[in-house]
């Protein structure tokens, strides 16, 4: 009765306890239903199947799912895009998916196009000496801008 040691979780719980231990954890997830307007900021990973009308910035993973649209930039350690983003990248690794659609220049340490994958803008590829720092303050990378190029003119 009640010592039987038979599982009685739910179906739908099981399998996603199951996932949960073969995959990536994912911290937070912005539904196919969701709206945001405005920047996002995490520190964990995240996952977009709804939509995203600012910058989105994450220390984690990102995760742009087939039905998650960002328009904004996406600044991440490591993004994952199966769905659109019209928007600027940052990234240290970038994979874009079949399904992925970029409108946008990308810069990344490593990226993997899978075929059928479509962006539209220009990639830039940082040498192993330079890295790309995807979770910058706001403003920071404008202020390093001026001072990086006095320092090449002067």
């Amino acid at each position: 009765m009640f010592g039987s040691g038979k599982d009685k979780s739910t179906p739908a719980v099981a399998h996603a306890a199951q996932a949960g231990a073969s995959s990536k954890q994912i911290d937070t997830l912005i539904a196919q239903q969701c709206t945001l307007e405005g920047d996002l900021t995490t520190q964990n990973s995240i996952k977009v199947d709804g939509h995203i009308q600012g910058t989105l910035r994450a220390e984690g993973r990102a995760i742009i799912g087939e039905t998650g649209v960002v328009k904004g930039d996406v600044h991440a350690a490591d993004l994952l895009v199966l769905g659109r983003l019209e928007g600027n990248v940052f990234a240290q690794r970038l994979h874009l998916q079949a399904t992925a659609n970029i409108h946008g220049n990308i810069t990344t340490e490593s990226l993997q196009v899978d075929p059928g994958a479509r962006y539209h803008g220009s990639v830039s590829m940082k040498d192993d000496g330079a890295t790309v720092v995807p979770f910058a303050a706001p403003g920071a990378a404008a202020a390093a801008e001026p001072a990086a190029g006095r320092a090449a003119k002067g």
